[in-house]
């Protein structure tokens, strides 16, 4: 199980650094607010994609956990 470990970490530590990204684009006075807008917007949209495969990959557990 060690590589579910494994593969548990990449996936929160690329939420991580996908938060402080959007931290920092939003932050970032020297963009203009559609820059802002598009790049924030493409950032979330992978957000919301880790957070899935977090998602699946915890109910794939779950369920080989209660068949075995």
């Amino acid at each position: 199980m060690r590589i579910i470990t494994i593969i548990r970490n990449e996936l929160f530590n690329q939420k991580i650094k996908l938060e402080n990204e959007l931290e920092r684009v939003i932050n970032d006075k020297a963009k203009s607010t559609d820059c802002i807008t598009k790049e924030s917007l493409e950032i979330v949209n992978k957000l919301a994609s880790t957070d899935q495969s977090m998602e699946t990959l915890d109910k794939y557990l779950n369920k080989e956990e209660k068949q075995n």
